[in-house]
Order: C-alpha cells, then sequence, then structure tokens
C-alpha cells in the first residue's frame, strides 16, 4: 500500500493509502467455498473474480465487462467520515486511471467531491459529469439533494474556485467526463464504500437506465471480492471488541467528562484514563475527543454531547 501523507499535523498518513494488485495477490488465498462473510459462496462477477488468479485475469474479466456497460474506468475507496470530515480513504486503484488516485489523495480532491459527498449519504445512484463534480466542501448541505444528481453551488471562494478548477481539469486529463456514483453500505457504522463509474463522453444524460443496473451489479460485485479479499481495507470498529473498561470510558466521553471525572467515576488514575484514551483514538482513528465522541456515538449507539477541553 503506497501512503499519501497530508500536511496537517493531526492526520495520521497511513489513514490515506492507495491500494492495487500487487497487494491484492499477496494477500492469503480465499477458499471459494466460504468466501462470503456469512460463509455463503459470492455470486456473478465476486465469484469470477475471486477465481481468477492474478491481476492480468482479473483484468481480462472486468475490464470488457466495463467497457459493455459503456464506462471506461472505476474508481474504489473505502471511506471514513466523522461528521462531514473524512479522516480515513483506503483507495483500490487497479481499474481507475494512471496516476489517478494518487494525485486524488495527493491534492485533497476527496475534500469537494461532490460524488464523495452525495455517495456517502445515499445509496441513490448519482449521475454526474464534470460539470458537476466538484463543490465548496465548507458550504453546508454538501451532497444532501435527495435527487439522483447534485450541481456546483453558485458562489464560491476564489480558492475553492482554483481547487474545483484543479478537479475538473484533471479529471478531464484522465478522460473522466461523465458517469454514475454508489455508495455501498459496510457493517462499519463510521464507513462507506464508494464506487465511481467513469466514460468519455461529455454529458450524463446519455447514460441508459440499462447501462446504471450494469454498473451498480460490478459495483456489488467488486465490493464483495475485495471485502472478502483484501480485510486490509477493512478496520475493526465493533463495540464488543472493547475491554469493559474501554467501553465505559467511551460511554463517559459521550456524556462531556473530562479525564478527571472519567477516572473519579471509575476508581481508576488520570494517567490511565489517558493511556486508554489514546488507545481510543488509535483504534477509532480520532485525532481529538470531540471526534472521539462522535464516533462513540455511532457505534455504541449513545448520545453525542458537548465534550470537555481534554484532547
Amino acid at each position: 500500500m503506497s501512503q499519501y501523507g497530508m500536511s496537517d499535523t493531526d492526520t495520521d498518513v497511513s489513514n490515506f493509502q492507495v491500494f492495487g494488485d500487487v497487494d491484492l495477490d499477496s494477500a492469503a488465498e480465499v477458499s471459494l467455498d466460504s468466501d462470503a462473510p456469512d460463509g455463503q459462496r459470492l455470486a456473478g462477477i465476486a465469484h469470477d473474480l475471486a477465481k481468477a488468479g492474478n491481476a492480468q485475469e482479473r483484468h481480462a474479466l472486468l475490464r470488457p465487462t466495463l467497457r459493455a456497460a459503456g464506462f471506461d474506468s472505476l474508481c474504489y475507496m473505502r471511506v471514513s467520515r466523522i461528521g462531514d470530515t473524512i479522516n480515513r480513504l483506503i483507495y483500490f486503484n487497479a481499474f481507475s486511471p494512471a496516476g489517478w488516485a494518487q494525485r486524488y489523495l495527493r491534492e485533497r480532491f476527496y475534500e469537494i467531491d461532490a460524488r464523495l459527498a452525495y455517495s456517502c449519504r445515499h445509496e441513490w445512484p448519482m449521475l454526474w459529469d464534470l460539470s458537476s463534480i466538484a463543490t465548496n466542501a465548507s458550504q453546508p448541505g454538501v451532497g444532501t439533494s435527495s435527487g439522483a444528481s447534485a450541481a456546483a453551488p453558485s458562489t464560491q471562494s476564489p480558492a475553492a474556485t482554483a481547487r474545483a478548477t484543479r478537479l475538473t481539469t484533471a479529471a478531464r486529463e484522465a478522460g473522466m467526463l461523465s458517469g454514475v456514483s454508489f455508495g455501498l453500505g459496510t457493517p462499519d457504522a463510521l464507513d462507506t464504500c464508494i464506487v465511481m463509474f467513469s466514460s468519455s463522453q461529455t454529458s450524463k444524460a446519455r447514460l441508459p437506465d440499462m447501462a446504471i443496473g450494469h454498473a451498480y451489479a460490478l459495483a456489488v460485485g467488486l465490493h464483495e471480492f475485495l471485502t472478502s479479499r483484501a480485510p486490509r481495507l477493512q478496520r475493526a470498529t465493533y463495540c464488543t471488541e472493547l475491554s469493559d473498561i474501554q467501553r465505559s470510558i467511551l460511554e463517559l466521553v459521550t456524556l462531556g467528562m473530562n479525564d478527571k471525572d472519567i477516572a473519579e467515576r471509575l476508581g481508576t488514575s488520570h494517567h490511565n484514563v489517558d493511556y486508554y484514551l489514546r488507545q481510543l483514538k488509535k483504534l477509532y482513528h480520532a485525532t481529538n475527543r470531540v471526534q472521539l465522541a462522535y464516533i462513540a456515538g455511532r457505534v455504541l449507539g449513545a448520545p453525542v454531547t458537548s465534550c470537555g477541553a481534554n484532547s
């Protein structure tokens, strides 16, 4: 996996990675008789991808199918969000234009990509073209439209406009002019998998319903295959994996209690609480206490309230 570190000092560079064919081929083999998480066989193209012996066979299988559906490439990402902030993104780039994944992470295009914002919130497909993929990430309600497409806001700051122009220019240079994006759920309460299909057609209006249906089937098949074959794309965030004291600390963090109050409530030391909080931040890829409280609310189902100043 290649890491693409961000400039912020509180961002873990390991949270932004590109995952490719080499990593996939080095993964442990999976039995085709029990290759799905629930013990059932993978269906359709997911099973065919699992049967493929190497990257060359996978490309020979999926690329003609992709072209037959009317698309030239696809991008697959597993995204973790805390509120509207993306704090982890693992990008599988085997079927993306050369160099696109690296540039996407390096220039933080994920922060302004309307396709990603929309598909993190909605299961309905989003049809897109270059006029609709870039938006101001700081504008409220980005990607919350209930329709099947999203449009860029009418007003942006000069810096935001320049950044949006870089995204659309990069997409045009990569031959990604229109397409459809899907959000796929995961067992992780914080994660969504995004699959973006791209075409050299200039207008999203030319995408027939049949092409969208074929793209969705491919998205689900690839998603099932990667879920089975690439465990490094995933992370464990289930509350059942927490110790009793970790769970208790998480619950108290959501109530806004500081380290001293938590220590008194649990009958332990301030230093122990600090140690467990650092463990929990690392486990959930949180950079501060506010983010940890948000994650705790999602994972434990507890209400999230304002937090103390410690982080």
